[in-house]
């Protein structure tokens, strides 16, 4: 029973530490909003992987930082419903 008790404890910690992933009542457009949000994220704010994706798009890496920036705050748009076999 005790370990039951510390799993519970350890998986709400890990919830509270990554809110990104949500809950049961997140829908699946909240999730991959986040999921988008978050690459832009690590992207924008990783100084090597913005040089290598300025250097693959042939932009200035502030002027690409910026860009990534301003997608984070847009909305994503809703992609056509999947059938159920997907």
């Amino acid at each position: 029973m005790a370990d039951k008790i510390r799993e519970q404890n350890d998986y709400n910690r890990l919830k509270a530490k990554y809110i990104g992933l949500g809950n049961a009542d997140t829908s699946r457009q909240e999730f991959l909003t986040n999921i988008h949000r978050d690459t832009l994220a690590s992207l924008s704010h990783n100084h090597q992987l913005l040089l290598y994706n300025s250097i693959i798009l042939n932009q200035n890496p502030e002027l690409l930082r910026q860009s990534l920036i301003k997608k984070m705050v847009q909305p994503i748009k809703r992609t056509e419903k999947r059938s159920e076999k997907d």
